[in-house]
């Protein structure tokens, strides 16, 4: 907002920031102080003409500062007196700046836009706090969670989740030794982008869950168990019509866990490893399958793992294939961001694609 006696200055000002932001002109100070107090969304910057009728930008600003709503707006003074003291009381009130007029449209519009960087910057800052304290509060209550509820009961509960995951991780690596051992890495991989998405606040699960979490990232290709031999150890592409009773795989892995999810109402282990069982192929676009899903549509867990599924095929070598170098999969992977994956976890892997490296480095001696 600009609040100025001077149409010709209110003019200059309209013109000088109008492509860039949207503006509100006031001429009349307490007209502008009495919009301001109406008003739902404030402006993030007011430029205020101290010499002005009836009410002095001086005396607004005291105003502004009486009024919760209006007192964390930053107020940049403008005035005509290009002396010392005028602009030293202005910096005393709290000013954020002082322009001398008449306006200069270059230097206004620099200005501008030093302060609404500055505000955004400290928006981020907000953000990025408010989400490490969120981490270390969760962390907090975690840690106190283990030391007060460390129950028999509890206890039972994950001996038995360890015996159902170890037990059809067991299958799978009976069924097709590949498979079973890709699993395995393929969670390895999970874990280290599932703690940096944490870490950035751009996915929120509860931090007693992560082990959950990734051991229902082991079985997100047991539907394979369900797919024919020949099909699983054929050398080379499949047909059309082979490649569609693979596909099938994410289906009957989610068709069995769904079958007799009553047992375990509410479980985590239910519903964790149902989204990554049935959704890990679908892609951020929409062409992937089972279900066609897009963007944000497919679970989150889903469009993590993807990624690690892929890494880990595109570096594994075959007996039909080389092993790909890291930086050619990494390459693959940025190329299908926004298309095959979710460019969210895409930017989290490329923090963390050394960790990748590393791991595949450990998991494939």
């Amino acid at each position: 907002m600009v609040i100025d006696d001077s149409m010709t200055e209110l003019v200059v000002a309209e013109k000088a920031l109008e492509g860039s932001y949207r503006i509100m002109l006031e001429q009349n100070g307490r007209h502008a102080l009495d919009y301001l107090k109406k008003l739902t969304k404030l402006p993030s910057l007011v430029l205020l003409d101290i010499d002005m009728p009836a009410i002095n930008g001086f005396e607004i600003f005291s105003q502004m500062r009486s009024v919760d709503k209006l007192r964390e707006i930053p107020v940049i003074f403008v005035s005509g007196a290009n002396d010392t003291a005028t602009e030293l009381e202005a910096y005393q009130l709290g000013a954020v700046d002082y322009i001398v007029k008449p306006f200069v449209s270059e230097i206004l519009k620099r200005k501008v836009n030093l302060h609404i960087g500055i505000l955004e910057d400290k928006r981020k800052l907000a953000s990025v706090n408010s989400t490490l304290q969120d981490y270390n509060e969760q962390l907090q209550d975690y840690n106190d969670e283990l030391q007060t509820k460390a129950s028999v009961a509890t206890q039972s509960v994950q001996q038995l989740e360890y015996f159902l995951v170890g037990m059809i991780g067991d299958l799978i690596t009976k069924k097709d030794g590949y498979t079973g051992i890709h699993c395995k890495r393929v969670a390895k991989y999970m874990e280290i982008i599932l703690r940096q998405m944490m870490k950035d606040g751009t996915a929120r699960y509860p931090i007693k869950d992560v082990e959950m979490i990734l051991m229902c990232a082991q079985l997100f290709d047991m539907g394979k168990i369900g797919v024919p031999d020949y099909i699983l150890e054929k050398v080379g592409k499949y047909t059309q019509e082979e490649f569609e009773i693979m596909k099938t795989h994410t289906v009957l892995a989610a068709d069995s866990i769904q079958k007799y999810a009553y047992l375990l109402p509410n479980s985590p282990l239910v519903s964790y490893s149902y989204q990554m069982a049935r959704s890990h192929h679908e892609q951020w676009c929409g062409r992937g399958y089972p279900d066609g899903l897009a963007g944000e549509n497919i679970p989150q867990l889903a469009r993590m793992i993807a990624i690690c599924d892929v890494y880990d095929a595109l570096v594994s070598k075959r007996t039909y294939k080389n092993a790909m170098p890291h930086e050619q999969a990494y390459a693959i992977i940025n190329q299908a961001s926004g298309v095959q994956f979710d460019p969210h976890v895409v930017a989290a892997f490329n923090k963390v694609h050394v960790d990748f490296y590393d791991t595949s480095q450990i998991e494939m001696q």
